[in-house]
């Protein structure tokens, strides 16, 4: 469930425990790759969320607990969505990250806003971690490599996703691609990514 599929606030104020907490998490999910975690306003947030600014810090803490919340949330979605993706596998598919904007979106502004912490809570997390779960399966499958090569080989697998996921609307203007070509330009670039993720340490 991506953070627009969580219950919708009914614009009156919200009741009950769970509830208060699920529209807070939807709320902050939403702002947080709209404004980023440090423009984000806790009485904006609240306003959106349909609750008192008050339950913020009753429920999370304050703003940073329900930060860290709203990305697990995001976090979670995304990892049970990749493995669904690769069939159960270890590495998601190629380009497979724009199925998760939401997440994407608030990573993205958690990077540029400076709070690479808020993006390692969830990233140093076994049960909700993606780059986690290629990283050991990396490992696991070229015992006999260098590490720092399987980290490098990572870290440029990432990057392409990352960077696709950011880019792909340049990505087809500056390759002159014509709208009647988009899908099987896509496609050739999901088979070259593959290519890449299939080739052996050698």
């Amino acid at each position: 469930m991506s953070a627009a599929e969580l219950p919708p606030s009914s614009g009156s104020r919200i009741k009950g425990s769970e509830a208060v907490k699920t529209a807070l998490i939807k709320a902050a999910a939403e702002m947080l790759g709209e404004v980023g975690p440090k423009s984000l306003s806790v009485r904006d947030l609240a306003e959106r969320a349909g609750v008192n600014h008050g339950q913020v810090h009753h429920y999370f803490g304050g703003k940073r607990g329900l930060l860290e919340a709203a990305m697990r949330h995001l976090a979670k979605l995304h990892f049970d969505r990749s493995l669904e993706l690769s069939g159960g596998g270890a590495v998601p598919p190629p380009l497979s990250l724009t199925e998760d904007r939401a997440y994407f979106r608030a990573l993205c502004q958690s990077v540029m806003d400076d709070d690479i912490e808020l993006v390692m809570t969830v990233d140093r997390d076994d049960e909700i971690s993606v780059p986690l779960r290629v990283l050991r399966h990396l490992r696991e499958t070229h015992p006999e490599s260098n590490d720092l090569d399987i980290r490098a080989r990572f870290a440029a697998l990432a990057a392409m996703q990352l960077g696709w996921f950011a880019f792909e609307e340049l990505m087809m203007l500056t390759s002159e691609v014509a709208p009647a070509e988009e899908d099987d330009f896509r496609e050739r670039v999901k088979s070259f990514m593959q290519r890449v993720i299939d080739l052996g340490f050698d």
